[in-house]
């Protein structure tokens, strides 16, 4: 299947130019219009997003007969994810996935998307909410996966109605607010008795963490040539995501250099000595001496069972990164500089998050107004005659 242009004339003359596209069945050509004009915005429109929706037609046999087949909610998922896998990272490819996996899929991945109805999905958010225990906002963020897939089906032809539209909004409750998604940064104690009852490696991986703010697949993307002890800098060049070394990172500014800060130079020697020698990477597995596979490995091998054994209550593992920059904006650090060391996009998000721990100063509030304020009432005070 392929586009071409179509040129005709009309009637005052001139050239009117179309798009269209031909493709075969059983050996027969058949051409359809799809009604545009050929400019670049319809060109490159009909090459992403409509030529793609065509060929997964034509792969169901939907372009030559009236009996359509109406796909399931789990092949039109992963048509969904293709489609729109340009403008996603791939973290966020495999989160979706994830919550698909996880969340979805057992409910509705058998049904056709005809008939997956607006109180089936009602009953399902609800269930995520009391067995499952998840926030308001996330329970959105999942549902916004069904969302999607469903305006893609309208979009291209095989829906007419998105269920979710008629699904009412959850009430949130404070007993089902999901924990891991708030911001609840560690006590300097807390974090002094996660790293003693830590030891070798596992100690160095989260007092890295705790002590750089990186986010876990850039920890784990660390080699050895990205840090230099002479200058106490970490470059932030590459990350590990789903067992795959990635040089694209999140934002364009997550390609950064960070300082070594003077606590956390005693936990990479001691790294040095563990893997200096065995790989490029600094945290290797204990069976392979290879570098992890993702985040969720962390997780479950070490971060649960640390804080476990430090009777600390679990909080995400990206808490350290939270807690990091919490920590450095609590304590009067410049916001410009953090958000920089952070690898935030731009500054406004860094203040969206975290412009709660900025901290205010009212007892001098105004102070350098005072020798002004003096000027006035010498200067501007009428003379004696």
């Amino acid at each position: 299947m392929n586009i071409y242009i179509k040129r005709v004339k009309n009637t005052q003359g001139g050239i009117i130019e179309t798009l269209w596209v031909n493709y075969t069945i059983n050996g027969k050509r058949f051409r359809k219009s799809l009604e545009l004009e050929n400019t670049k915005a319809n060109y490159k429109r009909a090459e992403n997003e409509i030529l793609p929706m065509l060929k997964y037609k034509l792969m169901n046999g939907e372009l030559n007969t009236n009996n359509k087949k109406i796909p399931t909610v789990d092949e039109y998922m992963n048509f969904s994810f293709e489609l729109h896998s340009g403008n996603r990272s791939e973290s966020t490819i495999y989160g979706h996935i994830k919550n698909y996996d996880k969340y979805l899929k057992n409910d509705f991945g058998h049904k056709s998307l005809d008939k997956v109805k607006a109180s089936e999905i009602t009953l399902w958010q609800n269930k995520l909410q009391k067995e499952y225990k998840l926030s308001k906002s996330y329970i959105l963020k999942i549902r916004g996966l069904l969302f999607t897939m469903f305006e893609d089906a309208i979009e291209n032809e095989i829906l007419k109605i998105n269920p979710v539209k008629k699904v009412k909004s959850l009430n949130q409750t404070e007993d089902t607010k999901i924990k891991r998604l708030e911001l609840t940064p560690f006590k300097t104690n807390e974090i002094n008795k996660i790293l003693s009852v830590a030891t070798n490696q596992d100690k160095n991986l989260i007092a890295t963490l705790f002590m750089t703010g990186l986010r876990i697949g850039e920890c784990l993307g660390l080699s050895w040539d990205c840090i230099d002890f002479e200058n106490r800098t970490i470059t932030v060049k590459k990350q590990i995501v789903n067992g795959q070394i990635k040089n694209i990172l999140k934002t364009s500014k997550s390609k950064r250099i960070i300082p070594i800060i003077e606590a956390l130079i005693p936990f990479l020697e001691n790294q040095k000595k563990l893997t200096g020698e065995k790989n490029s990477f600094l945290f290797l597995t204990k069976k392979t001496n290879k570098h992890y596979h993702s985040a969720g490995k962390i997780r479950e091998q070490i971060w649960v069972k640390t804080l476990k054994k430090a009777n600390i209550e679990y909080r995400n593992l990206h808490q350290t990164r939270g807690t990091f920059i919490s920590t450095l904006i609590s304590n009067g650090e410049d916001i410009n500089y953090v958000s920089k060391i952070a690898g935030h996009e731009n500054v406004k998000i860094t203040l969206e998050r975290y412009s709660q721990y900025i901290p205010v100063q009212n007892m001098n509030f105004g102070s350098c107004f005072k020798k002004i304020g003096t000027l006035l009432d010498t200067e501007s005070a009428p003379k004696k005659n």
